[in-house]
């Protein structure tokens, strides 16, 4: 089994209630129980399992679906959480360096006069 991601848009003007039993019903044409599943907006997404020869006949009863106007399902790839958080680390270094090196260099001698106008005050 692979990793697949569906995002499909409801038809306009659905209350919350119909959402939900429209979800309940994209759920069971998948034929397995969702990963996980986030909603924004009118787009919601879904992350399933399944068998890549199962994938054109569940996008077919996702197009019968007469409250659904788009669907799209695309294969994942699963991400490992440290390689993710080790790049955003080394992305964070990488950015915090080019932000010293823009820093101009305050002379010593710019700071002491500073202060001293600052405690003659």
């Amino acid at each position: 089994m692979k990793l697949y991601e569906l995002t499909y848009l409801p038809a306009v003007g659905l209350s919350e209630e119909d959402q939900k039993t429209l979800a309940e019903r994209v759920v069971s044409a998948l034929e397995v129980p969702p990963v996980s599943q986030h909603s924004n907006g009118f787009f919601t997404t879904i992350e399933f399992n399944a068998d890549p020869e199962k994938i054109e006949e569940i996008e077919e009863r996702l197009k019968e679906e007469k409250q659904i106007q788009r669907c799209l399902i695309v294969k994942k790839n699963p991400v490992k959480f440290k390689a993710r958080s080790l790049r955003r680390t080394e992305f964070s270094k990488k950015i915090e360096k080019e932000a010293n090196e823009n820093k101009p260099k305050v002379e010593l001698q710019e700071i002491e006069k500073k202060l001293d106008e600052i405690l003659k005050d």
